[in-house]
């Protein structure tokens, strides 16, 4: 499998205050750059043979392809395809604000995603999150399966991206309009989200028919795939962990 990192959000948010860094990709987190950590966990799962990062020179890496950052989201996606193998039907996704990710998260996700669809999304239950991450705040949507936040990493077949790009580009420019959503995936679709009888299978249907592809929006119960470091409290949250971790993996007495 090829992952793809995609790394070329500026910190033009609310971690500017705590690191100059130009991405916040670059932004040190228990002495190593947030990507790094997640370089180091698709390096150490077995079933990832190849990475491609699209990011800032700074994080390059030897045996890591990069791609030319392009500005916005989705052309960063199309800019990580290229990353990847001549003769890959499939590739793996994955952002670089997740530093708590680990290879067997990454492996856990490959197994379970079905590989007869175009994009393979995971959704990750709130008391999940809430059983790992009790503080962090995330953006939930109640289903008829429960409450659920989205992943950070997605599974998508090469040759469904590039025809996403009008549709996909859409969507995200209306994410922050319920309006404007319900024009793109249909009142009734809207209708049953508000009354709680919106499910899995429905999304699936509808937002692959808007777009085109076939999708499945995975139930994953692993929340370091859904809880990202893009703002103040989840940078100090990862510190603390993070540094923990390095201290128990190299021995040292944290008592």
């Amino acid at each position: 499998m090829h992952a793809i990192v995609l790394a070329g959000q500026p910190n033009h948010g609310l971690l500017k205050v705590h690191s100059s860094a130009a991405y916040e990709s670059e932004i040190v987190v228990a002495g190593r750059r947030m990507a790094d950590w997640v370089l180091d966990a698709l390096e150490e799962a077995p079933s990832v043979s190849s990475i491609g990062l699209v990011g800032p020179e700074s994080l390059r890496r030897e045996g890591v392809v990069m791609g030319a950052m392009t500005g916005t989201l989705f052309g960063n996606i199309v800019a990580g395809l290229k990353t990847a193998p001549a003769h890959a039907e499939m590739v793996l996704f994955v952002t670089s604000d997740i530093p708590w990710i680990t290879a067997d998260i990454v492996e856990a996700f490959l197994r379970s995603a079905p590989r007869d669809r175009d994009v393979v999304y995971p959704v990750i239950p709130k008391s999940e999150v809430l059983a790992r991450f009790g503080s962090s705040k995330r953006t939930y949507v109640r289903l008829k399966e429960g409450v659920f936040t989205g992943g950070n990493i997605f599974l998508a077949r090469v040759d469904a991206v590039p025809q996403l790009k009008a549709q996909a580009e859409r969507l995200i420019a209306h994410r922050k309009s319920p309006w404007k959503l319900a024009q793109d995936v249909g009142w009734g679709l809207l209708a049953r989200f508000v009354t709680g009888r919106l499910s899995l299978d429905d999304v699936e249907t509808r937002v692959g028919g808007v777009l085109g592809i076939t999708g499945r929006a995975l139930i994953f119960p692993y929340a370091e795939a859904g809880v990202d470091v893009d703002k103040p409290e989840d940078l100090r949250l990862a510190e603390l962990e993070l540094s923990r971790s390095r201290r128990e993996v190299q021995g040292w007495d944290i008592s």
